[in-house]
């Protein structure tokens, strides 16, 4: 091999390393912008539910116990129709405060999205909650 194909031959080298450091680092921000697009839907669906269990409250005086449901006839909610986060719970906690919990599904299963509100608090929209966000250990 001569001088000129061995400088082709590194050049080829480098072209090609840049180039799959490219695409792995497009892959990477692609699935954390997947991810966050996923996680976003599913904080939607807080704020929705959040908003229909202080109507209920105002209405009966109480909050409803849910424990790993999609649906309830008493809340104007569904959460089946949700690809990612289709089954949520709720619950009270000894200090007042009220939680909701969605559990991810096929892409999402590996998260959980949780709410704590006060149990008077005023009905709200996404910006004003705070939804964290539970990765589960594999």
């Amino acid at each position: 091999m001569n001088k000129n194909q061995k400088d082709n031959v590194m050049m080829f080298s480098a072209v090609l390393t840049v180039i799959l450091l490219l695409l792995l680092s497009v892959h990477f921000i692609n699935k954390n912008y997947q991810t966050e697009k996923m996680l976003e839907a599913g904080k939607i669906l807080c704020t929705q539910l959040m908003n229909a269990s202080i109507t209920y409250y105002r209405e009966h005086g109480y909050y409803l116990l849910n424990d790993k449901v999609s649906f309830n006839h008493d809340y104007p909610f569904d959460a089946r129709t949700n690809l990612y986060f289709s089954i949520f719970s709720t619950y009270p906690t000894t200090t007042g405060k009220e939680v909701l919990l969605f559990f991810g599904s096929d892409k999402m299963k590996k998260y959980e999205l949780r709410v704590i509100f006060d149990k008077n608090a005023e009905t709200t929209n996404l910006k004003n909650i705070k939804v964290e966000v539970l990765k589960k250990e594999e």
